[in-house]
């Protein structure tokens, strides 16, 4: 007797916990709800709430999950997350253990599906592609130099049946640019490589391809309008490297700009010069860069690259199977800024594009709770690849404001254009209303914000 009364009590007590987390998960779910918006407001971090910025084109556009979602069998496709310097190095790791941990998908446990910055001679390509199905793979700055249906072949494998989905990691410019200056010339040094670094050597590839003259077809050729930028209205023209190329020698080594300045290296640059200038010659070296860096330019090349297979290609097949390519290479363009402003929702948006109802909502939004609150851990920690909330200070202890450093960039007679042009490619591939022609660059108003970076 005393034995049945104990399990009736068990299942009782086992019934209200249930009761209770079904109770807890409907409030949790319920966006509108005040007092679980007042929780989570709670748990941002300071510096996150100091840094936000009054840039509109910088705010996460609203998403809804949609009533039906896609019936998808995660084993059935590659999985591609694709990402560049300071647009999420660690949230590309997290978003692929999303994956693996609620499917039994598996990643190939290499730290990119191919080489990085590099690509074929010949095709222009990435070089050594093998990727498969039900397998998810990270890659950081992919090389997609040659034309489309080349790509599309080889994003593909070269497989008949294979499908793919690409989520494509990107940032504003601006935002990018502040970052990489902060990061690399924060004390202590974090990467050894700019001790080292050359930022004005010209790069070539194979030891004939220059980075201009791989960029330059997409940027003058470009078959249609992106943003407002297009064939008529490029990114940058040729003449725009030598002058970046110029102003890099005239920041570098060069004891008539500071001396003593010959013999410092990159790293030393960025730390002494001006605040001003140092975000100058990083910038530039994120452009210009191929080899080492140009990730600016890169991910605009991309975005360009991977918005022509969806329109030129939406009809056409790809390895001759009868499918349309754009029913086999599905591309979800996401702001590392989003993530930031809103670690939830975009993981929720991403679960809902990569698995459709392959897991449960239930199971989605234990995930973005979960990856919210390993973030706000991390920012509060100190992480030293977060710098969104944290000033830039120099070696005599004065505070910088970002906002200076970004009008800085944005009124510069080259970088300002060039950085305004990739900001509209960025903000297309993005969903933002098209703005007009001078609203990227150095005539936009930048409203000061108290507090970090952005």
């Amino acid at each position: 007797m005393a034995m049945s009364t104990r399990k009736q009590l068990l299942s009782l007590a086992l019934g209200c916990v249930l009761l209770l987390y079904i109770i807890n998960l409907n409030k949790i779910s319920h966006v509108g709800d005040p007092q679980q918006q007042a929780y989570i407001e709670a748990s941002i971090p300071p510096q996150l709430l100091q840094a936000s910025s009054n840039n509109p084109r910088r705010e996460v556009l609203p998403y809804t999950t949609p009533d039906q979602l896609d019936d998808i069998d995660p084993k059935e496709w590659i999985y591609l997350i694709i990402h560049y310097h300071k647009t999420g190095h660690d949230l590309s790791r997290s978003l692929r253990d999303f994956i693996t941990n609620s499917t039994e998908l598996k990643s190939n446990g290499e730290e990119n599906a191919f080489a990085r910055r590099h690509h074929d001679q010949y095709t222009k390509c990435p070089k050594d592609v093998d990727m498969r199905r039900s397998m998810i793979y990270v890659q950081v700055s992919p090389n997609f130099f040659c034309d489309i249906k080349t790509l599309a072949i080889e994003l593909l494998s070269h497989k008949k049946k294979t499908k793919i989905k690409i989520i494509h990691l990107v940032r504003n410019p601006f935002s990018m640019a502040i970052s990489n200056f902060n990061y690399h010339s924060a004390y202590p040094v974090i990467e050894p490589w700019v001790m080292t670094a050359r930022p004005c050597d010209q790069e070539k590839f194979f030891g004939v391809q220059s980075y201009p003259e791989l960029l330059l077809p997409t940027f003058l050729q470009q078959h249609s309008e992106i943003g407002g930028v297009g064939a008529n209205n490029p990114i940058m023209y040729p003449d725009d490297f030598k002058a970046l190329s110029d102003r890099c020698h005239a920041l570098f080594q060069n004891s008539f700009n500071r001396p003593g300045s010959e013999k410092w290296n990159y790293y030393n640059h960025l730390r002494h010069l001006d605040p001003t200038q140092g975000v100058e010659l990083a910038t530039i070296q994120m452009c210009s860069s191929g080899v080492n860096g140009g990730d600016l330019l890169r991910m605009a090349n991309n975005i360009i690259k991977l918005k022509e297979i969806e329109q030129l290609l939406a009809q056409e097949d790809c390895t001759g199977t009868g499918v349309p390519c754009r029913e086999r290479i599905h591309t979800l363009t996401l702001s590392l800024d989003w993530f930031i402003q809103d670690p939830y929702g975009m993981t929720i948006r991403f679960l809902d594009f990569a698995l459709g109802n392959a897991i449960t909502k239930g199971e989605k939004i234990r995930i973005a709770q979960r990856y919210r609150q390993s973030y706000y851990r991390k920012v509060s920690g100190g992480d030293s690849h977060i710098t969104k909330g944290k000033n830039v200070e120099t070696p005599k202890g004065n505070i910088v404001n970002p906002m200076l450093l970004e009008s800085t960039l944005r009124q510069h007679e080259v970088l300002g254009r060039i950085l305004g042009n990739v900001e509209r490619v960025v903000d297309d591939a993005l969903g933002y209303p098209m703005m007009d022609a001078d609203g990227g660059g150095g005539e936009q108003e930048i409203v000061p914000v108290e507090g970090g970076s952005n």
